[in-house]
């Protein structure tokens, strides 16, 4: 409360009644006090008995009570004006945190958010109109603040010019009057003196001291701390819609490099080229006739793929490709012999035909020799197959499968949850940038 303080000399005595005739804030009730020693008009005799009189109930004191209590009353109107115009800010930065929490979210683990078409939306939102101003409604919180903290001195300031200006407190007083105007200056100047003087209206004045250094020393509501903490959160995080399109880049930067980097190494370490291996090879065996055993075991870990590896590996494969089509060849050629000979030896020759029992005989020699011919080969291919390593040939076989895919097959197989990312970010960034990597084929 601003006190305007008027001095004494400017009382209008013209429109005031003559102090003592029971018109002024003490002089209707003065005659009703105890031990008062009284006249016959109803004056008192002296000021001493008039303070005594009031000083056990002290009308004026009550009026000053009512008055601290009135401000601070009003600070807490003021207070709560402020939180309701604190209320929306602290709505707005709330809805920028949960903005930023999404977006982070968002980028984080795109597949899951991307599976609600609303979270899409969303996020399309912030990316092209940002999340939200924390500056601007903050500066508006503080401007509000300001105004509060100037509300609040001008209150506690209203007090203390009342406890401190005799010419306040005379002013504040007859403020208080039914009709200020028509009060004397005497009465004025006796509503104060007995304020003054007296026990209660001193401890009143104490009193508005103690409210207004209360006023003062009040702290803002804590609305204000939690708009604090919510900027504060906010601060560093993406805000502006390049703030959000940087952060996607940043995760859609790599994973075109990533694309682009799948190449025929990519398939050679994923079919196991390159890894390193415990050959199984093929063991040569006296037993021509004996089929080796061969078992493909696939590497646990695949290491590194590089070209000399596939150079390698297509050199195992193709002799291992040479030694089957070999050994295939000569056991076909085996079983025809074998089968001329069984029917060699089922023909019957008349018995009294020597020269078709001779023909007959160079012929079964002429099959068991071939036979024999044909395996000593076969053993000869399995000397010269000795030490392929078998395990590069499906690995090279599959190899050769993959090649001709696209990098979304390729990745769709060796890495689906990549690729789920990859089209999750596609969606969040609303373009159809990885198309055209993920359709062509490798090099």
């Amino acid at each position: 409360m601003a006190v305007t303080v008027f001095k004494p000399e400017e009382q209008n005595t013209s429109q005031a009644p003559t102090l003592g005739i029971g018109s002024g804030t003490f002089g209707a009730n003065a005659q009703q006090r105890k031990n008062i020693a009284q006249g016959g008009s109803g004056r008192f005799t002296n000021l001493q008995q008039y303070v005594q009189a009031n000083e056990a109930n002290n009308p004026n004191a009550q009026l000053l009570q009512r008055e601290a209590t009135a401000r601070q009353g009003e600070l807490g109107t003021r207070q709560q004006e402020f939180v309701k115009q604190a209320e929306p800010i602290k709505s707005g930065f709330e809805s920028i945190r949960s903005g930023q929490q999404f977006v982070q979210s968002a980028l984080q683990d795109p597949t899951a958010i991307v599976q609600d078409p609303k979270n899409i939306q969303r996020f399309a939102g912030y990316r092209t109109q940002g999340i939200g101003d924390i500056e601007t409604p903050f500066n508006q919180l503080q401007s509000a603040r300001g105004m509060l903290g100037t509300q609040q001195e001008q209150l506690a300031s209203g007090l203390e010019t009342i406890q401190r200006d005799p010419n306040a407190l005379q002013n504040y007083l007859q403020s208080q009057r039914a009709n200020p105007s028509l009060a004397t200056r005497g009465e004025n100047v006796l509503d104060r003196f007995l304020t003054q003087s007296t026990e209660s209206g001193q401890k009143a004045l104490t009193e508005l001291g103690t409210t207004a250094g209360a006023i003062r020393g009040s702290q803002a509501p804590s609305i204000v701390g939690d708009i604090e903490t919510l900027r504060t959160q906010a601060q560093g995080k993406p805000l502006s819609s390049s703030d959000v399109g940087n952060l996607l880049t940043a995760k859609i930067t790599p994973e075109e490099e990533y694309i682009r980097n799948i190449n025929k190494l990519y398939v050679a370490q994923n079919v196991g080229l390159g890894a390193e291996l415990q050959p199984d090879t093929i063991q040569y065996s006296n037993n021509i006739l004996q089929t080796p055993i061969i078992n493909y075991n696939r590497p646990e870990d695949l290491g590194t793929a590089t070209q000399s590896s596939i150079d390698y590996a297509k050199n195992q494969y193709e002799r291992y490709n040479n030694f089957i089509n070999q050994k295939n060849s000569i056991d076909n050629s085996i079983r025809e012999n074998e089968r001329e000979l069984d029917r060699a030896n089922k023909s019957i020759v008349d018995m009294y035909d020597i020269g078709g029992a001779i023909r007959k005989a160079q012929v079964e020699e002429q099959l068991r020799g071939n036979i024999e011919n044909l395996q000593k080969q076969k053993e000869n291919v399995f000397k010269q197959a000795s030490g392929i390593d078998v395990s590069k040939v499906p690995a090279y076989q599959e190899y050769l499968n993959r090649i001709g895919k696209t990098r979304q097959e390729l990745l769709s197989e060796y890495d689906p949850t990549r690729l789920s990312r990859i089209q999750a970010l596609q969606q969040l960034a609303g373009t159809n940038q990885f198309n055209s990597l993920l359709s062509g084929g490798i090099q």
